[in-house]
């Protein structure tokens, strides 16, 4: 039995590395949604905890 050394190269590699990269920037997308999504979360939270903490001081 040979045992190569070479990594496997030919057309069937660059189609799954291409498609490798557009699932990575596919996912890359996803994640900066989710981040933006969280940071709206964050924002909406801390604007309704400072005006519940305002109006407790009111009272």
């Amino acid at each position: 039995m040979t045992i190569s050394h070479t990594p496997p190269s030919g057309p069937g590699l660059m189609r799954r590395s291409r498609g490798l990269f557009r699932w990575g920037r596919r996912q890359r997308r996803a994640a900066a949604g989710h981040f933006v999504r969280g940071l709206s979360y964050g924002a909406g939270i801390t604007a309704a905890s400072l005006v519940g903490y305002w109006l407790q001081q009111l009272w």
